[in-house]
């Protein structure tokens, strides 16, 4: 039977920190959250986000290669990883910012109009790497033709896979000390450069033995801001995001329909528990969510999870969604104003297409009533089935990413809702005509001044699942960033802010900052 060869995730995720050496992999099997050290040597900042001088470790995205054996109809009937130890992998990466050289979001003219698009793009180039435990080669672009942009680094662990780190968080001005323009808003900065960016992953793969490589099907990896609450998940996620858009475009067998089989345990309860854990980080949703109140789902699960108990019990969530296709209720509590949404052209936030479908399905009754009594626990990657292993790491990669609103969002924004942005031949894949990148181009420049921007606007609770706006620092409740900062000031001390993690006493987790930088009060 004839056999395909795959690089996995298919959308890989990488995150920017200013330690030069320390980093960490990103999730690679779903509910699963990522070790915190690095893969091939003892981190001096063990089991933190930060390293020992109180420096952001960089998140690495980490991609393999599987080997497809598949039946005449097409059907994966073995997978399997292929390693250094069974081929030659040459791995190509090509990097880049096109942010400075994009349109102002969410519409208008060019960010830097009359300033040639060489000048504006950071490119890091095609870049190449093979062989086991490489030691880290250097991605860096040129802007304004004066200022290095390091976009990050390649390196391969004992097995040969491929880690790519993205840059140091860094954002500047050219010229330094470059004065405002009065055009400038949270997302359009002239002048300005970030180190942020995205682009295809590819791979040339000659098992031992053979004397001929054959390509595998490539990737793509996206470069983004840290995310501050790793445990706390958004309730639509960047997953949720790409699955709808394959269930509409590209594979209908991910449609949900009236013979799709629902579960509440892995359907369900994860909505459910990402809207009551938000309250940990954010004031407002606290209001609804929080412990006693209407929405503290985790509180109601044994009757939510019945399928015994009447329809109104489930009609009183359901009712409350809005609906993606129009109309529906006010959820989920996104920056919606009486005014609407900042522009037009957006869609009302709502869950997507499938997770509504989903939702509607329990409502009716239509569910599994699975629910075992607890969180069921999340399997490690390595106790995985071969044959799981690719969708997980597709999955995890994904699911600790903003799916909405995509405003313009944090990884990446609104070219995740365009056809034309996907493989239509390789599910969950990036179309490989798309330029290095493209998906980030649109995205806030720098991202700094967006992160400001949303957190202290009245009521523009945007992402606390990514960016929160109020934590608890011991046991008392305060904003995440300082109320002095302003956006200038985030893009100088963003390091210093503290991460949210999870604490779990006698079985009951509680989710506080740690790791702030006592000058980040100033």
């Amino acid at each position: 039977m004839p056999q395909t060869y795959r690089i996995h995730p298919a959308i890989g995720v990488a995150r920017v920190g200013d330690s030069p050496e320390d980093f960490f992999i990103g999730p690679e099997s779903p509910g699963v959250p990522a070790s915190l050290t690095r893969p091939d040597q003892p981190s001096e900042g063990e089991g933190k986000y930060k390293d020992a001088r109180q420096r952001v470790k960089r998140q690495g995205a980490r991609f393999r290669i599987y080997e497809y054996t598949l039946n005449d109809s097409g059907v994966a009937t073995k997978v399997r990883e292929i390693t250094a130890a069974e081929a030659h992998i040459e791995w190509d990466v090509h990097l880049a910012n096109r942010k400075a050289a994009a349109h102002r979001f969410p519409n208008g003219a060019l960010r830097n109009e009359g300033v040639p698009p060489a000048k504006l793009i950071v490119d890091a180039g095609g870049q190449q790497i093979a062989g086991r435990d490489q030691a880290m080669k250097r991605l860096q672009g040129r802007f304004m033709d004066a200022i290095d942009v390091p976009l990050g680094d390649l390196l391969t662990d004992s097995a040969g896979r491929l880690i790519v780190l993205g840059g140091f968080g860094k954002s500047q001005p050219f010229p330094a000390g470059r004065p405002a323009d009065p055009a400038d808003d949270f997302a359009n900065r002239k002048g300005w450069c970030d180190d942020t960016s995205d682009g295809p992953v590819r791979a040339t793969v000659r098992l031992n033995g053979s004397a001929e490589a054959v390509d595998a099907d490539p990737a793509w990896v996206i470069v983004g801001p840290p995310d501050f609450a790793p445990p706390i998940e958004n309730v639509v996620t960047l997953y949720d995001l790409v699955y709808s858009m394959m269930a509409k475009h590209v594979d209908p067998s991910l449609r949900v329909t009236d013979a799709t089989t629902i579960s509440f345990t892995s359907d369900i309860y994860p909505i459910l528990k990402r809207a009551s854990r938000l309250p940990w980080v954010s004031d407002t949703s606290a209001q609804g969510h929080g412990e006693g109140r209407g929405g503290d789902f985790l509180s109601q699960l044994k009757a939510l999870s019945s399928t015994t108990q009447p329809v109104q019990v489930r009609n009183r969530v359901f009712l409350r969604l809005r609906n993606p296709a129009g109309g529906g209720g006010d959820m989920p509590k996104l920056p919606v104003d009486d005014k609407g949404l900042p522009d037009p052209d957006l869609e009302m936030p709502s869950l997507t297409e499938e997770q509504y479908a989903r939702m509607k399905r329990w409502a009716q009754g239509h569910f599994d009533a699975d629910w075992p009594g607890h969180e069921p626990p999340a399997v490690a990657f390595d106790r995985l089935p071969d044959l799981e292993k690719p969708k997980a790491l597709d999955r995890a990669a994904l699911e600790s990413c903003v799916g909405g609103p995509l405003f313009p969002g944090i990884e990446v924004g609104r070219v995740m809702l365009e056809e034309a942005t996907y493989d239509k031949k390789r599910p969950f894949r990036i179309h490989a005509h798309l330029r290095p990148g493209t998906l980030t181009e649109r995205m806030a420049l720098p991202w700094q001044s967006d992160f400001f921007d949303c957190g202290f606007e009245e009521g523009a609770d945007w992402w606390p699942g990514q960016r929160p706006i109020n934590v608890f620092r011991g046991t008392e409740r305060v904003a995440w960033m300082p109320p002095r900062w302003g956006w200038h000031t985030l893009a100088k001390k963003w390091s210093r802010l503290g991460f949210v993690v999870e604490k779990k006493v006698a079985g009951t987790s509680s989710f506080v900052e740690e790791e702030r930088d006592p000058d980040s009060t100033m």
